[in-house]
């Protein structure tokens, strides 16, 4: 993804990925994320100084916090801020390190385009459906959609991963030089 968001950098009216996802999905969560905040403090004043807890407040709680997680995945995947366990990376050179993370990125990119076609099918199906939570009746299927539409943006970036690895990778981990791959 480092040739994606380097690639175009400058004055060549280039696409750059990274502040594609910041200023859509990075100021998105953001917003879900005061959301949250903003519902919690009424729920808790209402609750606490007027004994009028504000309706609701859990199914809006648990639907912006799973909104929050889809959203920002593109972003996480993207600067590569998953959580990864580097056992061998001790042990191996810097080509097989290259091969090891070609690998997990079409292996990541397998996974969650799975993910991403089970969560379109269930949101396809909560549609038809018509679920709603329960209290609020929120109709639940463009939170699937979302979540869809995220985990297929966070495939394809892992499989850009995938195809263009960094080329050298250290000790220090995959984030310790930001400028690999410029093309």
């Amino acid at each position: 993804m480092e040739q994606l968001r380097h690639k175009h950098r400058g004055n060549d009216g280039g696409l750059d990925i990274n502040k594609v996802l910041q200023n859509t999905l990075g100021v998105g969560a953001a917003l879900l994320l005061f959301s949250l905040i903003l519902v919690t403090c009424v729920d808790v004043i209402g609750r606490y100084f007027f004994s009028a807890p504000l309706s609701g407040a859990f199914e809006i709680t648990e639907l912006l916090l799973a909104a929050l997680v889809f959203a920002a995945l593109p972003l996480t995947t993207e600067r590569r801020e998953h959580i990864e366990v580097d056992l061998l990376n001790v042990m191996i050179n810097d080509t097989s390190k290259r091969y090891l993370s070609a690998f997990a990125g079409l292996f990541s990119a397998a996974l969650l385009a799975t993910l991403a076609w089970r969560l379109a099918s269930h949101a396809m199906s909560a549609a038809e459906d018509g679920a709603t939570t329960n209290a609020l009746g929120i109709s639940l299927a463009p939170f699937g959609y979302l979540a869809a539409f995220s985990c297929l943006v966070s495939a394809f970036i892992a499989f850009m991963r995938g195809i263009y690895p960094p080329s050298h990778l250290t000790e220090d981990g995959p984030n310790a030089n930001e400028q690999d791959d410029h093309v």
